[in-house]
């Protein structure tokens, strides 16, 4: 068998550990005739045998606390290591064909513990990406919810502005009356009436207004309830008193409003004996809304 020189001995130093014990062994027993000579040299390379052991041990050891899900497997791969170290420690005698055996199955180990290493980083890469990715959803999400919360708020917003515009339009479109005018008066006995203050004198109640023009309103049919009260904020009787929609009232006017202005006067008959000194009230409602007010006293 040919003897390995230095030049030869540097480059297997490029190779694994594993094949370079192996190339050690021949070496060793192609070189040393001496006995003691040839001990030493197997328990060197017994040594470094069982350092790579150890080296391989601890690579595991190192995946297993980054990787638990790969705690199986490596710990199976260690197991097998573990024996095997066993075996190479429990090598007291010179026996190169066991170092050898032990050696082919440390390369083998390590071919084995290079794919691992090799999944490893392959996994660790795609963790990564994952975890970019991950926080990119995240970022897109947050993004989402930041727009979607933006558009709750504008949603609001625009709700907010719309109701304050129907309330704007609902105002602008809301009838409205000139200033109310009441006058006391008395019937004379051909029928006609003139004014008067004095209530011992009143027979009854001239009440005049005009319903303004509106071009935002809306056409149709109006009620018109106009209510007299005295003193004691109850109503005046009188010939056409009535109550409807929680209104008392002493007369009721029904108007087809147009969007013009449309003048108004109520005639309110009343029995002079139930007059009474003091102020009377007069309320002028459309629908269920005060729309004018006035007040008279008689003495």
């Amino acid at each position: 068998m040919k003897v390995l020189n230095n030049s030869s001995v540097k480059k297997v130093l490029n190779f694994s550990p594993a094949i370079l014990l192996i190339l050690l062994v021949i070496y060793s027993f192609n070189t040393h005739e001496n006995k003691n000579e040839l001990e030493d040299e197997f328990f060197k390379e017994k040594k470094l045998l069982q350092n790579e052991l150890n080296k391989i041990v601890a690579d595991y050891k190192e995946i297993t606390s980054k990787k638990k899900w790969l705690t199986k497997r490596v710990v199976n791969g260690m197991n097998k290591i573990i024996a095997l170290k066993d075996s190479v420690e429990q090598l007291e005698k010179v026996n190169y064909d066991l170092l050898f055996k032990y050696s082919l199955k440390i390369t083998k180990l390590e071919r084995e513990n290079r794919k691992l290493f090799l999944k490893v980083e392959s996994l660790q890469k795609q963790n990564t990406k994952l975890r970019s990715e991950n926080t990119q959803v995240k970022k897109d999400l947050q993004a989402e919810e930041k727009s979607f919360s933006s558009l709750v708020a504008e949603n609001k917003k625009l709700k907010r502005e719309e109701l304050a515009l129907k309330r704007k339009v609902n105002i602008a479109g809301t009838i409205e009356i000139s200033s109310v005018l009441v006058e006391a008066l008395k019937e004379k006995s051909n029928g006609k009436y003139t004014t008067t203050n004095r209530y011992k004198k009143t027979d009854a109640f001239r009440i005049k207004f005009d319903i303004l023009p509106n071009e935002l309103a809306n056409i149709g049919n109006r009620e018109i309830f106009v209510q007299i009260l005295d003193d004691h904020n109850n109503t005046v009787p009188s010939e056409k008193s009535g109550s409807k929609n929680e209104i008392s009232y002493n007369d009721l006017i029904s108007i087809d409003y147009d969007r013009e202005k449309i003048s108004v006067v109520s005639l309110v008959s009343v029995d002079r004996a139930s007059m009474n000194e003091g102020d009377y009230t007069v309320n002028v409602y459309i629908g269920k809304r005060k729309v004018g007010k006035s007040i008279i006293n008689l003495r």
